[in-house]
């Protein structure tokens, strides 16, 4: 430690011993406790998240505001970067973040999870002309991108090797795998779906392996310490979303698809 550093570090110890109070921790209030719920996500992907007309909207807005609402509760949402969304719910920024993120053990060392709200699963997406079946042949030679942080990055590296060079992590997947410069991309279904999407001249082709990548489960995440009371409301009001059919018709209107039936008994 430096000397004014350390001298400084006297001064408000001494500071301590003399003011009442000094060093002690107020008790956090219970998240949402006052009726209103900040939430935090990472605004960059369709349909999950994402901005339109200088506005945050997509499925997962739109479940958190309903489900807010059923429990009597008001939100305001927030844009902020993957990493930052899962600081501000550790130091009590936030009362719940909502993101895509997929409930896993070491998160919940963590961080309080809401029940699964939805299911999802990894996939390869590969070139036309790319001779890949499956997830053994990512091991034959191949280049494979993958968003940083994400989960496809634990599947890969749990498939390959954790500091495998075949292993491209980056957010310009997408890019890469059109330019050539790797061989796969390995992310969420839905996202990969999306990608065929949006680029339907470069000739791109979906691959799944279930045996390698088993399902996930997405869920909303609080504070740990003080998230429980907001934890139970959500999970009511999502139980109650999922019986009056509020769920089924915005996953409908996102997903363009019906959702999966095992889900749903996870949200009851």
């Amino acid at each position: 430690m430096k000397k004014w550093m350390a001298a400084g570090a006297a001064l408000v110890l001494a500071g301590c011993l003399v003011l009442t109070g000094c060093g002690k921790e107020e008790p956090k209030a219970a998240s949402g406790a006052d009726g209103h719920v900040h939430v935090v996500t990472h605004a960059n992907w369709n349909p999950f998240e994402y901005m339109k007309d200088g506005k945050i909207t997509g499925f997962d807005v739109e479940l958190i505001t309903e489900a807010a609402k059923k429990a009597g509760l008001t939100v305001d949402i927030s844009d902020a970067g993957w990493e930052a969304i899962f600081e501000q719910i550790r130091t009590g920024q936030a009362d719940a973040a909502i993101s895509g993120i997929t409930i896993t053990d070491d998160r919940k060392a963590t961080y309080l999870f809401s029940k699964p709200y939805f299911v999802s699963r990894q996939a390869i997406l590969i070139r036309e002309d790319e001779s890949i079946s499956g997830a053994k042949d990512l091991m034959d030679g191949k280049t494979v991108a993958v968003q940083n942080g994400s989960t496809g990055q634990e599947a890969l590296e749990k498939l390959m090797g954790k500091n495998n060079p075949a292993i491209k992590k980056t957010p310009m997947s997408i890019q890469m795998l059109i330019g050539g410069q790797v061989d796969a991309l390995v992310g969420d279904e839905t996202s990969v779906k999306s990608i065929v999407a949006q680029y339907p001249d470069q000739h791109l082709k979906i691959v799944y392996d279930d045996a390698a990548f088993t399902p996930e489960y997405f869920g909303i995440i609080y504070p740990k310490d003080r998230g429980g009371e907001l934890q139970q409301k959500i999970d009511k009001a999502l139980a109650e979303m999922v019986n009056d059919g509020t769920y089924g018709k915005l996953y409908e209107k996102w997903f363009h698809v019906q959702p999966d039936e095992k889900m749903l008994a996870k949200l009851k």
